[in-house]
């Protein structure tokens, strides 16, 4: 284990983000492969302090010590892109409100050769570990994906991301995103706000440790602590998924690399998000059709399901034969989930990641493909899932998404085919704790300052 992730890091950032998101499928490997796996979301291979002194200078003409007053020469973590450093800005340089404990981060070099050759290994990586090992497939535009894996690399875009989605959450008490130094910053290096609190998936293996400690200890100090991690872990997945919700179905504008590493709960208690290179949107004429798709596989109709996947195939349709795609997707649904109750079969919620991976294999049987628009939205709910499952095993993202559907996206009794006794209790719920339409419109028409 320790080889394979040795070989993904030398192999190059694309290859260190493939492990990343396969570290986030515990649906897929046992625990001993995602927990080696994890160690690439920020314990890649660092870059010399030189590299980084350098960066700095040809991207803002000065010097470390023109510009900061305090800068560690050793960095606090580093991801497939970047590495990040803490820093105090001199007093000329502050932020808005007088920030002036930053964390700088700097691109790695080479990235950006290794982001556009990179790609192409690793879809054909994909496409054997698919057939051979995993038995599921990328049945998408690898093209448009691909664009959207190597825009990442550019720190200003980054920046551009936090400031959106700062603006899109702003008054939320849960959830903060970094400030950026709008005059700082360039295609290389990034500078941000610091925020004190420790990162999702370091605070849970302390936590996991602590317990293994107490458990000699009297039964009830181990009851106690594992309440305490439960509450804990429960409370950040709802923290996420209100989140999520709100990304996809309000914004239309989604974090597309929400793991455990790109997460800190901070001092105050919110939950910090970080790393914005990689994100998603659908474009405007199939937003509201995938919304509709959502809505498809929550409510087990096989039907729309089907017309949605032939709505966003782009590949040609003329010897598919959609008879049988139906009858295998049908298949599909009802094991998944049950018509017009959001359950599964077993009356659990339903396991939206691996429905929607089985439909992948057949489309792909088929020779369907889907766009690039909905394939990187498609993985990143997955991942999305997939993080939220590791903390609330029990969360139901199905029934839990309905009030979001019912603001974000007026559904109505009728168009859901929820005929349970509790439509009363959900459709009640779809104000509360969500941000109302005036409010909303107000906060959206906010400028956002454009770096990019």
């Amino acid at each position: 284990l320790e080889m394979m992730v040795r070989t993904l890091e030398a192999a190059g950032c694309s290859f260190q983000k493939f492990g990343q998101w396969l570290s986030m499928r515990p649906d897929l490997f046992p625990p001993d492969v995602i927990e080696a796996l994890s160690k690439l979301r920020n314990d890649a291979p660092e870059h010399p302090y030189e590299h980084t002194r350098r960066s700095i200078h040809e991207s803002f003409g000065k010097e470390i010590e023109d510009i900061f007053e305090y800068f560690s020469d050793k960095p606090v973590a580093s991801g497939t892109i970047a590495q990040v450093y803490r820093a105090k800005l001199r007093p000329e340089y502050e932020m808005e409100g007088g920030v002036r404990d930053v964390a700088v981060k700097v691109r790695h070099p080479h990235v950006v050769q290794e982001s556009y050759v990179d790609t192409t290994l690793l879809f054909e990586a994909l496409d054997f570990i698919g057939a051979v090992l995993l038995r599921t497939s990328q049945p998408f535009d690898k093209h448009a994906f691909n664009l959207a894996l190597q825009k990442q690399v550019d720190l200003k875009w980054e920046a551009y991301n936090l400031q959106l989605f700062a603006s899109n959450f702003y008054g939320e008490v849960d959830i903060k995103f970094p400030q950026v130094s709008a005059g700082l910053v360039s295609d290389s290096v990034m500078i941000e706000s610091w925020i004190n609190g420790k990162v999702v998936q370091d605070i849970f293996t302390e936590l996991e440790n602590n317990f293994v400690a107490v458990e000699r200890k009297a039964g009830e100090a181990v009851q106690a602590f594992s309440k305490e991690v439960t509450q804990q872990k429960v409370r950040l997945a709802k923290i996420v998924f209100d989140m999520n919700m709100k990304m996809f179905l309000r914004d239309n504008y989604v974090h597309g690399d929400l793991h455990g590493g790109n997460l800190m709960a901070a001092e105050d208690g919110s939950l910090a998000v970080f790393d914005a290179g990689l994100t998603c949107r659908l474009a405007d004429d199939i937003a509201a059709p995938f919304g509709y798709f959502l809505q498809a596989l929550c409510t087990g109709n096989t039907e729309r399901v089907v017309e949605k996947l032939i709505q966003f195939n782009d590949a040609p349709t003329e010897k598919v034969d959609l008879g049988k795609f139906r009858d295998e997707m049908h298949v599909i649904v009802t094991k998944y989930a049950v018509k017009g109750t959001m359950r599964s079969p077993d009356d659990r919620p339903i396991n939206m990641g691996e429905m929607v991976g089985h439909m992948l294999q057949v489309m792909q049987k088929h020779n369907l493909r889907l766009r690039g628009d909905i394939a990187v939205t498609v993985m990143t709910m997955a991942i999305s899932e997939s993080l939220i499952r590791q903390l609330d095993p029990d969360f139901d993202l199905v029934r839990s998404a309905l009030p979001y559907f019912v603001r974000f996206r007026s559904w109505n009794k009728a168009q859901t085919d929820l005929n349970g006794e509790n439509w009363n209790e959900e459709r009640a719920a779809a104000n509360a704790g969500l941000p109302m339409g005036a409010d909303y419109a107000a906060k959206k028409a906010r400028q956002v300052t454009t770096m990019h």
